[in-house]
């Protein structure tokens, strides 16, 4: 009787390490796929360019952002909110670097956009793997058009308080020098980041199938 309660003992430990370890495991495994979201967010950003019309750089960010968010899903805002903390609190990850006074930046506002984009878009992917065309598609234009909407507001906002713009003739100002230039750009990137994602999904199922 006592060698049977030492048994179950034993592996009653033995259980409870095991899901320690697997907790463990999944924790660590979070960690880094945010921190090599934060970082490949963060080098997008720094890939930039201009035209003489626009405050607002062209960069690779909203390509990151919705690969991100096909491939994350719902977990994918956790990696943009992280990207945004890490930014504010002055670690070099926007387009001009970082630090709180960054929320003055005509550009800020498109950060709070990848972050609803990220929400709604991770809503609509769910829980990720291989699905119709359409919804990676709708996922992908609701990442983009949050990130516009909400960048224009700002922007609008910006011309108003630091250009003295009325409040017409900023958010028309906003739309044709931050959101018209961009849409063919990112519309492009969106679409490599589709197809990207439908890639590696196809790989990772190819792997599967040679382990097996």
């Amino acid at each position: 009787m006592e060698a049977r309660r030492k048994r179950l003992r034993a592996r009653l430990v033995a259980e409870l390490l095991s899901l320690q370890e697997a907790r463990l495991r999944a924790v660590l495994k979070e960690v880094l796929v945010v921190a090599s979201s934060v970082g490949a967010l963060g080098v997008s950003a720094r890939l930039k360019f201009y035209i003489p019309i626009s405050p607002v750089p062209f960069t690779l960010q909203t390509l990151v952002l919705t690969y991100l968010v096909l491939a994350l899903g719902r977990k994918a805002w956790r990696a943009v909110l992280a990207y945004l903390l890490g930014g504010l609190a002055g670690l070099p990850l926007f387009a001009h670097g970082g630090g709180p006074l960054y929320v003055l930046s005509p550009t800020f506002g498109y950060l709070l956009g990848f972050l609803v984009g990220a929400l709604i878009g991770g809503w609509i992917v769910g829980e990720g793997g291989l699905m119709p065309p359409r919804r990676l598609l709708i996922a992908c234009t609701s990442v983009l058009l949050a990130t516009y909407i909400l960048g224009a507001l700002h922007l609008a906002l910006w011309f108003k308080l630091f250009r003295g713009l009325g409040i017409l003739e900023a958010l028309g100002l906003a739309l044709l020098t931050g959101v018209l230039p961009f849409i063919l750009w990112d519309a492009m990137k969106a679409y490599i980041a589709f197809l990207l994602y439908i890639l590696t999904i196809k790989a990772l199922r190819t792997r599967k199938k040679l382990k097996l």
